[in-house]
């Protein structure tokens, strides 16, 4: 069982009603976990603006993409060859502070620039595991914000990007369908022409919503200073907080802490044989 922290406790306690309710329509479908922790259940109805009957399609559509593509959404085993080498390659941060309009803060950066390391599907499966913690920790944020560190990114990571274009539209679809992630800005920093190639090559599997929210950063970090306080950046990006490093350590150690939960595919989906 996972225990809530108090503030969250108190979010749950509010919304009795609400989750007692999608607990109930769990109960009728096969396919979804009956572990699914309330805060999770908290965060899909958050995420569809509060609309009960939307936060159960989206709950229906998740679990079917989990059964569906299970090559990035299965068998999470954070000790696994495949998310060590992920875990070594890019570096994932959760930042500890919200923006002003509760948006929490991410952030990723190549930290192997040997490409033959980089493997988009165990990258793949290691975000959405991070993500599942966030949900679970904090499933009353606004939206989030994803900050990509272009440093590093060279001609065979974008290689790497044209060969495994199935794994891309997957993940792409996840994104924008079938997660209670709730994007609201993406920043590209330190950027390059490489990094606006990848761009120009995902451009028909994104979204004209989710593409009206890029913004480039080309030259320092004054314009993304514009759009995020100093105080919630590190100071890897001009900020007043810590360091990308620790952030990494301390949502890595997340991961870790609820490694049993997360591993266990049938905390999330059911298939019934």
């Amino acid at each position: 069982m996972i225990e809530s922290t108090e503030k969250n406790k108190k979010l749950l306690e509010d919304n009795q009603d609400i989750l007692s309710n999608l607990e109930e329509w769990i109960s009728t479908q096969p396919h979804v976990s009956k572990t699914l922790p309330r805060t999770i259940l908290y965060r899909y109805y958050k995420v569809c603006d509060c609309d009960l009957e939307e936060a159960k399609k989206l709950i229906d559509i998740n679990v079917n993409f989990r059964i569906k593509h299970q090559y990035f959404l299965a068998n999470r085993d954070v000790n696994s060859v495949e998310l060590q080498r992920a875990i070594n390659n890019v570096q994932y941060s959760a930042f500890p502070k919200l923006t002003k309009e509760g948006y929490a803060i991410e952030s990723y950066r190549i930290i192997n620039t040997n490409s033959n390391d980089f493997v988009l599907k165990d990258i793949f499966k290691f975000v959405v595991m991070v993500n599942d913690v966030h949900a679970l920790l904090e499933p009353n944020t606004n939206g989030l914000v994803s900050i990509y560190d272009a440093n590093g990114f060279t001609f065979s990571h974008l290689m790497k990007f044209v060969s495994n274009m199935q794994s891309l539209v997957h993940f792409s679809q996840y994104g924008q369908e079938a997660s209670c992630v709730d994007i609201k800005q993406i920043h590209f920093v330190n950027c390059s022409q490489m990094l606006t190639r990848v761009i120009s090559f995902l451009k028909p599997i994104i979204s004209k919503e989710l593409s009206n929210k890029f913004h480039f950063h080309t030259s320092g970090f004054e314009t993304l200073h514009e759009l995020i306080d100093r105080e919630c950046l590190p100071t890897d990006f001009g900020g007043c907080g810590g360091t990308l490093e620790e952030y990494a350590e301390n949502t890595l150690s997340n991961v870790l802490k609820y490694h049993d939960f997360l591993k266990k595919d049938e905390n999330f989906f059911l298939i019934n044989e």
